[in-house]
């Protein structure tokens, strides 16, 4: 009866130390599942859903399409005004323009401007020549070349010749380098300021093209 009462009483004791074991693991095991459903669920709300990402898309768009437009835009106005500005220099260009006796048949369109002299950084009595690459031919053929809108240091001076005056007159023919226009232009000298164009003759075909 002892022995019974002994083994009865060791049961008892067992069962009682399992009892808070099982508790723990229950705790543990449910606080598990929360972790891992809390976890679900902060990266659910993170993961970006179709329809957001359709709306980012759409904002990103139209955001690209109101920048392209603003530039189309600008790109617009901006043409425009040169176009504006290219019109009135053209304007202005017919305006400053007189009609002049042309020197000859080859002569399809003679005008004069006011031009200004060049300016000159020749000094003392002024000696034409036609020598190139000296001050005088240089400042010679940046009057030339201004009075028809050409470089002097691209164009082609066909022929440069005196016109009288003591050699302060000359007669040059010149042309771009691709050769579309060929201008006779008339310029003389002015003391203390330089060469100046006088009159520009289009001529209908290079007559100094050998």
């Amino acid at each position: 009866m002892a022995d019974n009462n002994q083994d009865f009483s060791r049961l008892n004791n067992r069962n009682r130390r399992r009892k808070p074991r099982k508790w723990l693991t229950a705790v543990l095991a449910i606080a598990g599942v929360a972790l891992v459903v809390v976890l679900l669920v902060a990266v659910l709300n993170d993961k970006p859903t179709m329809d957001n990402q359709t709306a980012d898309e759409q904002n990103q768009k139209s955001i690209a399409e109101q920048l392209q437009g603003n530039n189309d835009s600008s790109n617009g106005e901006d043409t425009e005004q040169a176009d504006e500005e290219k019109q009135d220099d053209d304007k202005k260009e017919k305006e400053d323009k007189k009609e002049a006796e042309p020197s000859d048949d080859n002569v399809k369109e003679a005008y004069s401007k006011d031009w200004e002299p060049v300016g000159t950084e020749q000094s003392g009595t002024h000696t034409t020549t036609f020598e190139k690459g000296t001050q005088d031919w240089n400042e010679m053929m940046q009057a030339v070349g201004g009075a028809v809108g050409l470089d002097p240091a691209s164009m082609t001076a066909w022929w440069v010749e005196n016109n009288g005056n003591g050699g302060n007159d000359i007669i040059a023919t010149v042309s771009a380098p691709d050769a579309e226009e060929t201008f006779r232009v008339f310029a003389s000298w002015v003391d203390g300021e330089g060469w100046q164009a006088t009159k520009v003759e289009v001529l209908k075909e290079n007559d100094r093209k050998s």
